[in-house]
């Protein structure tokens, strides 16, 4: 009899419980929210707070979609989360796209690794990438996506045009072509081997089955 008591028991602890959660998210969803809270997440420079504080600001709190829509409009924001507590507080989460290279000849513009171009303000330390007229963010991401495959070897630009990508280093020119970066940066390694950073000249596997050095 006491088993089957505490039995009882546990199962009215356990519903008062959850009545109490479903009350909880009952009050954050329709309590109107009294203050927002701005977390950042990656690289943000001075000016990316200021533009996010200044569009909180100016939409306020109380419409979250046109809230989050404004702060997405940002080039530098990769994701904006929000979350509200039953203290009327409602935090906002913003993480930043991260680059990995910078826009040649054009001061403060970066690109991530989906191609994306945004600005930043602290990019001199990044690859050079040259960019001619009419390439897609499409291209652009597949071009950058060869940095992966040369994780220790110097590259002080990358050119993108319609014939394909090229990388250029201090001594070393690798025309890429379009595709199967992969495989050939294989075949690179494959050629040059530990020589790969006193070999000076040209790579170019622009042709189908056919590697071209010229020095």
């Amino acid at each position: 009899m006491a088993k089957k008591k505490k039995s009882i028991f546990k199962i009215r602890y356990f519903l008062i419980l959850l009545a109490l959660y479903f009350l909880c998210r009952i009050l954050m969803a329709y309590l109107p929210v009294g203050k927002a809270s701005i977390n950042y997440s990656g690289d943000i420079t001075e000016k990316g707070m200021v533009e996010v504080g200044g569009i909180v600001k100016k939409v306020g709190i109380d419409n979250l979609k046109e809230l989050e829509d404004s702060i997405k409009s940002l080039s530098w924001v990769e994701s904006a989360e929000f979350k509200r507590n039953i203290l009327r507080e409602l935090k906002i989460f913003v993480v930043s796209r991260v680059p990995v290279a910078r826009v040649a000849n054009i001061g403060g513009k970066v690109i991530d690794k989906e191609g994306n171009i945004f600005d930043f303000d602290r990019a001199d330390s990044l690859v050079e990438v040259e960019l001619s007229e009419g390439v897609s963010e499409r291209e652009i991401a597949r071009a950058i996506g060869i940095l992966k495959f040369l994780p220790d070897f110097n590259i002080d630009r990358i050119r993108i045009d319609r014939e394909g990508v090229r990388t250029e280093s201090l001594n070393l020119d690798i025309l890429w072509g379009n595709d199967e970066f992969k495989r050939k940066s294989e075949v690179m390694n494959v050629i040059l081997g530990d020589n790969i950073t006193a070999f000076k000249g040209t790579l170019d596997f622009r042709f189908k089955n056919m590697v071209v050095l010229r020095r």
